[in-house]
């Protein structure tokens, strides 16, 4: 699509759809957080508002004046730039009255934003005007020229939507669902149940739930072609932590993937790749690529992802090595299987979890965790009454932080690896498990 086309399809935007069909999906993409209309009698210049976190994890306001057209120098008419300063002085002095944390908030930047071009000469003047009032390098002017290179960068589907079809979305429709029968029928699904699932898909109010680590089962693979499905030997298949990498089977599915990602730079070892790809026995899997691969292009190069496999390799082997003998030790307490359950009751309590992480805005989160020894589970403990087992504190939003969201809020699924780190210190601790003096008795 050229850029005439797509001037076009923006100048026959109405200012409703400018807003709501445009701009707010398109400040999203652009990493802005929580943009909002608040297009109304009382906006008070404010068409949209938003925030983002600056270096200091400050929040800084955003306001968007949107209009149609093309905007001139006369001051008399509603698209006169002239007439915009005034909206974008008020959207400075006014407020921003926000409803959810009940208190109100200053606008740090305005963005004018139109479909059509911007008159010359015209912003030249509102610049000087602005600057009187300190307030010129506060605002940003975005024509359709600088708003198509926006869209090209952050929302490029946006140019295609507007061509898309019913028939052509029912196609869309029909492969996903085609795609979905595969693969249930693939896993041995019945046909009445498969039935029952699209069915949901297609007509339910509630979104699908994945359930993760059945039996060891668990996505290996995935490309645009196909769903690569694998699982663990039961002696991996649980959520003891390793202290060098945390789950087993996570990073028995990371390092495959990495391996995978490496086919492509292969060509005289894909097939004993391939073959090592296949295996299930995490130790075995190490043995055979330290033997077979691990020197040979383009696994023995220092980057990419070979390297990042082979890397993997080395955190597997000391890690595995540590589990084993740590396993060993609760074995010999006839604890191995209860820590085994214990653990594995930390994953199930991901959906509270995430719960708590939705509905928290402290600046801190605290989690206290308890063994509940007669469920022999692990519970989340509200009431700081009550004994606690172990603890997990985190800053509510770091930008930019390590393992977190664009937006530097938390992964629920992180705060779970973060549980079962604890879990395993709590548990060496109430064993009184001492590594160096456990060794000489597992080796004597």
């Amino acid at each position: 699509m050229n850029p005439n086309e797509k001037k076009e399809i923006l100048k026959n935007l109405t200012e409703k759809e400018f807003r709501q069909d445009l701009i707010i999906p398109l400040l999203s993409k652009m990493e802005y957080i929580a943009p909002i209309e608040y297009h109304g009698t009382n906006e008070k210049g404010k068409d949209i508002i938003c925030f983002e976190y600056d270096k200091l994890s400050e929040q800084r306001f955003l306001a968007v004046v949107a209009k149609s057209g093309n905007l001139t120098g006369n001051a008399s008419t509603n698209t006169g730039l002239m007439t915009i300063v005034n909206q974008v002085q008020q959207a400075f002095d006014v407020p921003y009255e926000d409803l959810f944390n009940m208190r109100q908030l200053f606008i740090n930047e305005v963005w004018v934003m139109t479909t059509g071009k911007i008159v010359s000469g015209a912003q030249e003047t509102v610049i000087n005007t602005l600057r009187k009032n300190n307030l010129d390098k506060q605002i940003r002017i975005i024509g359709d020229d600088r708003l198509i290179q926006l869209i090209d960068k952050h929302f490029s589907t946006y140019w295609n939507s507007n061509s898309e079809t019913k028939e052509s979305v029912i196609i869309q429709r029909d492969r996903l669902l085609s795609f979905i029968e595969n693969l249930l029928i693939a896993n041995n699904i019945d046909r009445s149940t498969i039935k029952a699932i699209k069915s949901s898909i297609l007509y339910s109010s509630f979104n699908p739930r994945i359930s993760k680590n059945i039996d060891g089962l668990h996505i290996s693979n995935v490309s645009p072609y196909s769903i690569e499905l694998a699982k663990i030997d039961s002696d991996f298949d649980d959520f003891i932590v390793s202290k060098t990498y945390g789950v087993t089977s996570e990073i028995f599915k990371e390092t495959k993937k990495y391996l995978s990602y490496s086919f492509f730079d292969i060509e005289e070892i894909i097939d004993h790749a391939n073959k090592i790809a296949k295996m299930t026995n995490p130790s075995e899997f190490v043995i055979e690529t330290q033997l077979n691969i691990a020197q040979e292009y383009p696994f023995h190069r220092p980057y990419g992802n070979a390297s990042d496999f082979i890397d993997n390799i080395a955190y597997m082997e000391e890690g595995l090595n540590e589990l084993k003998i740590f396993k060993a030790f609760l074995k010999s307490k006839n604890k191995l299987e209860e820590v085994k359950e214990l653990a594995k009751s930390i994953t199930i309590l991901l959906p509270e979890i995430e719960n708590i992480i939705e509905n928290n805005n402290e600046d801190k989160i605290i989690i206290n965790y308890v063994v509940d020894k007669e469920e022999n589970k692990v519970k989340i403990e509200y009431n700081s009454i009550e004994e606690i087992s172990f603890s997990n504190s985190f800053t509510r939003i770091i930008e930019k932080g390590f393992d977190r969201n664009k937006d530097g809020t938390l992964k629920p699924s992180k705060i779970i690896e973060f549980a079962l780190h604890k879990f395993r210190e709590y548990v060496e601790s109430e064993l009184e498990y001492d590594e160096d003096k456990w060794l000489n008795e597992y080796e004597g």
